[in-house]
């Protein structure tokens, strides 16, 4: 810090190129990227770099550098080495493409999360919270259905009462329905997975929902919408040479494209 009381910018060692054309300040640290990662979406970012086009300035973005840092790291991983990362980056991702209207980066990391193994009132809660496709939870609802035990209140605080109502309900059905065919000590356990699975897409709604998609984005702050559990999930991008007003970089869109090199994230 200098002796003025302000961080002192520093370029990110790894995203400030050479090459870029475009300039985001994230705390104190200055990204220079492609701009074309951004602009090719019809969200604010391109409103915004419509409404600046000789600008030369950075766009100033109220995310960590390392989140931030995290989310290009899809649009210039080479190799799109994307197993074996952790959670916790995933979520990071998952986070920003979300509020930014990333529909393709979004599709990316619930890939990747259905190839983690979560535990499964952990995938429920990331998974309501971020709006992701809800039959990708059938599994989870069917493991915590036939527990023969309760989970600890600890997890069990984890959910919404809505959910544990409706898990409640499933493992009463389930026990009615191996009793009614003769199992002697019957258990919600003691249900076939079939049974277990309809009262699931029955009791939570998904009866009609016959696939899995996870391409759409939900709802954003921009159209009113809440996003990863959180109502206020603006995220400011500002230009400082033409500041205005109520501009963010909340949208929906894909994330459709070529890497600079040519390449771009798999659909």
């Amino acid at each position: 810090m200098s002796d003025t009381g302000f961080s002192q910018i520093i370029n990110h060692p790894q995203y400030f190129i050479p090459t870029g054309d475009t300039q985001f300040l994230a705390q104190n640290v200055l990204f220079k990227v492609h701009r074309y990662f951004f602009e090719r979406e019809p969200s604010s970012f391109r409103e915004i770099f419509s409404d600046s086009v000789a600008n030369t300035k950075p766009y100033i973005l109220d995310v960590k550098s390392e989140d931030f840092a995290h989310f290009l790291w899809v649009f210039y991983d080479e190799d799109f080495e994307y197993e074996n990362q952790p959670l916790e980056k995933w979520l990071v991702i998952l986070k920003l493409a979300t509020r930014w209207g990333f529909g393709k980066v979004r599709k990316l990391v619930v890939r990747q999360l259905e190839k983690l193994d979560l535990q499964p009132i952990d995938k429920i809660k990331i998974y309501s919270d971020f709006k992701i496709d809800a039959q990708l939870l059938i599994p989870s609802y069917s493991t915590l259905a036939k527990s023969p035990t309760l989970p600890p209140l600890s997890e069990a605080a984890k959910l919404d009462i809505e959910t544990i109502l409706k898990l409640t309900m499933v493992r009463e059905r389930a026990l009615q329905k191996a009793a009614e065919d003769g199992c002697r000590s019957p258990t919600s356990a003691s249900a076939g997975d079939d049974d277990v699975k309809r009262f699931i897409c029955q009791i939570f709604d998904l009866t009609d929902m016959t696939s899995a998609s996870t391409t759409e984005p939900p709802e954003t702050a921009a159209n009113g919408g809440s996003v990863g559990g959180i109502n206020d999930t603006t995220v400011t991008l500002q230009n400082p040479g033409r500041r205005r007003k109520n501009a963010n970089a909340n949208g929906t869109s894909n994330a459709n494209g070529q890497h600079a090199n040519g390449r771009g994230p798999p659909s």
